[in-house]
């Protein structure tokens, strides 16, 4: 039988999802440049510290190319870094071995279903990678996933953009006026407020002059919903940040960073 034909229905809503990073993986780091990702990391220390955690083994869902992984790495944390896209992997890969890096590994692996070797003090998601999840029960089977992979005690810290910044179209964005950018892109997004869905089509332009088109959807989840489906899985709910402060989240945050710990 032809093995398009085995391929279950779960199968290919991952690859089909996976092909949303498929082609921009070579020139991703390059787009994301403007992204402060070291800033990231030392938030992310902020909030162990705010805690009193002091992880050793860190998750790092949708590791993307691995910066975030390949900070913390640098910070002294043992990394694994886990991403649906194949080419995504591949990159981070190579960076780790470029960089001489040993104390991080990637693996191609839908956070959806999760099955990774051993148990983790820490489980992070950044950069709104979550809202890549498009229903409620693929959700709820992610934060089921990581709470089967952490340490009694051990936290979860993951990103959310919001409703607000998603009806806002917020990605709706071109670097056509950086005459340093390598490649340019523009970006057209739409929301959808029955399925709260966000449509962004973007156009990428190559300094070869190629260009390519992806299609990038993300759902705006309710934080209602979000707090539910942590209880759920067992989390235990600690706070909701406006991003890279400690200020509440609000109705007009546009990114809400969750912190959430599994019970002892």
């Amino acid at each position: 039988m032809n093995s398009e034909l085995r391929t279950s229905n779960s199968e290919l809503r991952t690859s089909k999802f996976a092909d949303q990073f498929d082609a921009i993986a070579p020139y991703y780091d390059e787009v994301m440049s403007v992204v402060p990702y070291r800033q990231w990391v030392q938030y992310l220390k902020k909030i162990f510290k705010r805690f009193g955690w002091k992880p050793k083994r860190i998750l790092d869902l949708a590791t993307g190319t691995g910066s975030v992984a390949l900070l913390l790495a640098a910070e002294g944390y043992h990394v694994t870094g886990i991403d649906i896209a194949p080419r995504m992997i591949d990159m981070a890969r190579e960076k780790a071995a470029r960089q001489g890096v040993k104390n991080v590994a990637f693996l191609c692996q839908d956070a959806t279903r999760l099955d990774v070797p051993g148990l983790f003090d820490a489980a992070v998601s950044l950069f709104d990678s979550l809202n890549y999840i498009l229903t409620a029960r693929a959700l709820q089977q992610a934060f089921a996933g990581v709470y089967r992979h952490l340490k009694p005690g051990g936290s979860f810290i993951f990103d959310l953009n919001s409703e607000y910044a998603l009806e806002k179209n917020l990605f709706s964005q071109d670097n056509l006026w950086d005459e340093n950018a390598e490649v340019k892109h523009v970006w057209t997004a739409g929301y959808n407020k029955r399925t709260r869905m966000s449509t962004i089509d973007m156009q990428f332009y190559l300094p070869d002059g190629r260009t390519f088109r992806e299609v990038h959807k993300e759902r705006a989840h309710r934080h209602e919903d979000v707090k539910r489906f942590l209880a759920e899985a067992g989390f235990e709910f600690l706070d909701a940040y406006d991003a890279y402060s400690f200020l509440p989240a609000g109705r007009r945050s546009e990114r809400i960073f969750y912190v959430v710990r599994k019970h002892q």
